[in-house]
Formats: C-alpha cells, sequence, structure tokens
C-alpha cells in the first residue's frame, strides 16, 4: 500500500500527529469553576466580624431531653415517674462499712427517649403536669421549669437539651442526608462540613437555604464565595432547615462528554502503532 504523491501528508506518521492533536483538542476543554470560598477577603491582617447568633427557639414538634434533680431522693423518685423500688439502688462501701443510697433519676424512659413538645406548645413533666415552653430559647424553658420545681423542692437543677435537632443537606455534597446536631448552634459551614463539603461541580455562589418557621416556608441564597456571608441571617442554620446546593449542569454534562471520549488515547496509541509498523514496511 502506497500513499498518493499529491496526498496532503506524505506519511502515516504525519497523519498520527494530526490525529492525535485533534484528540488533543477535543478532550481537553474544560471550564474552569471558582472553587475558593471567601475570595474577596483581603490575603493578609486580621478580618474582625460581630457574630450574631440568634438562640433556637423551642417550636412544637420538638423533642427535649430534660432531667431533673432536687436535694429531695423522694421528690427525684416522683420526678423518674414512679419509678420502682429497685429504682433506689444500696452499694456497700467497703472503705467506711457504710451504706449508700443512690437514686437513679434516669429511669423515666422520658429523659432517654425525650419529652414531646405537643400541639399547643406544651410538655407534659412528672410532678409539674404541663407547662408552656413552645417560642422560649433552651435556657429560658429551663429557668421556666426550674422556678416551677423550686415551689415545691430545694435547689432544683434542671438540664434541658434538644434531641430532635437536624438539619438536611442535599444536592451536590458528597454525602448528602440529614445531621443530628448535639446542640442548637451550627452554620452553614459546619453542616456541609458533616456532608463532606461541596463537589467540584457544586454552584458555590447559589447555595439555598429553605426554612420553615411559624407556618411560613422562606427560601433565601447565600455565596460562599463572598466574606459577606457571615453576616447573613441564613449562616446559621436552624431546627429543620434544609441546605440545597446545585450542580452546575452545564459542566456536569462536559464532564460526561468528556469521559465517552475515554477510549480515543488507547485508539490513537494502537493507530500510532500501526502508522508506524506500515510506515516502515513501505519504505
Amino acid at each position: 500500500m502506497k500513499i498518493r504523491e499529491n496526498a496532503p501528508f506524505k506519511t502515516w506518521e504525519g497523519v498520527c500527529v494530526i490525529l492525535a492533536f485533534t484528540v488533543l483538542a477535543m478532550t481537553s476543554c474544560r471550564t474552569n469553576r471558582n472553587l475558593v470560598y471567601f475570595n474577596n477577603l483581603p490575603p493578609e491582617g486580621d478580618t474582625t466580624q460581630i457574630v450574631n447568633k440568634m438562640a433556637a427557639k423551642i417550636e412544637k414538634g420538638d423533642i427535649l431531653g430534660i432531667n431533673i434533680t432536687t436535694l429531695s431522693p423522694e421528690y427525684n423518685q416522683l420526678f423518674s415517674s414512679g419509678a420502682p423500688p429497685q429504682s433506689l439502688v444500696t452499694t456497700q462501701s467497703s472503705a467506711a462499712n457504710t451504706t449508700v443510697n443512690t437514686y437513679n433519676t434516669n429511669s423515666f424512659d422520658a429523659t432517654r427517649s425525650g419529652y414531646l413538645v405537643d400541639e399547643k406548645g406544651q410538655v407534659n413533666l412528672p410532678v409539674l403536669g404541663k407547662i408552656d415552653i413552645a417560642g422560649l430559647t433552651r435556657k429560658e424553658a429551663q429557668d421556666k421549669i426550674t422556678a416551677e420545681v423550686a415551689k415545691t423542692a430545694k435547689d432544683p437543677i434542671v438540664n434541658l437539651k434538644f434531641l430532635n435537632y437536624k438539619v438536611t443537606v442535599i444536592g451536590e455534597v458528597a454525602r448528602p442526608g440529614s445531621f443530628t446536631v448535639p446542640d442548637e448552634r451550627v452554620n452553614v459551614l459546619e453542616a456541609l462540613g458533616m456532608a463532606g463539603d461541596l463537589t467540584p461541580y457544586a454552584i458555590r455562589e447559589n447555595i439555598l437555604v429553605i426554612r420553615e418557621k411559624d407556618g411560613t416556608r422562606t427560601m433565601q441564597r447565600i455565596n460562599l464565595t463572598d466574606k459577606n456571608v457571615f453576616t447573613s441571617p441564613y449562616f446559621y442554620l436552624q431546627q429543620n432547615d434544609v441546605v440545597y446546593v446545585q450542580p452546575e449542569n452545564n459542566l456536569k454534562a462536559k464532564q460526561v462528554d468528556a469521559s465517552n471520549y475515554r477510549w480515543v488515547p488507547i485508539a490513537t496509541a494502537g493507530i500510532s502503532a500501526i502508522a508506524v509498523i506500515l510506515a516502515s514496511l513501505l519504505r
């Protein structure tokens, strides 16, 4: 087989080179994305901002962990919701050879599984009955319950925490899902960290936060490439907030198209080898 003298390329090597450059041009087209957070921060020096964190409010449907202890073992027993006598554990102290009574104030199931705030915004506690706490912060509710217990018991200690405080992160993140927060303080960056951070295809300039409160749903977009995101009222998340990370569809489509050409380098190498062999045979 001979190549025509008037052919554009005199040898198979020339054809191979042109083909290789063509393939390289087809597979090297990429769209650059801004993957840097807060890129308008000054490169040097300190940047100070006032943190305006709003305390989470207790809402209807919340589940709270409430633990109440007082100086009265009998009263503690009542808060254990009528726990049986075996909740009073007797232990022997070897050092003083004396008997010590330890009251298990956590024997009431609700202390472990939580107290539900009902549709009226009330929580039903042993001994105390129903107390209105919806709309209060954790500390305000804690103080209110403490005041109620103090009417009939001495020096009460009340600990209250959210058991179902969660946020949901979906979209272009490594591990989308719902995440339970041990306390009521979590911001967008922490939530994204729990979800494995954004993928390279995520639009960092347009993160959507969806919030439902008092029967109203609000949606706000924040820009993670802008330092002003720290001052947004949606930077700190609230109970049941949903964070949606939008994908850059064009970029993902180009990446998919590029993956379809993964066979091209292999084919090019094969053609090159064949071209070299044929060229050596035709000399």
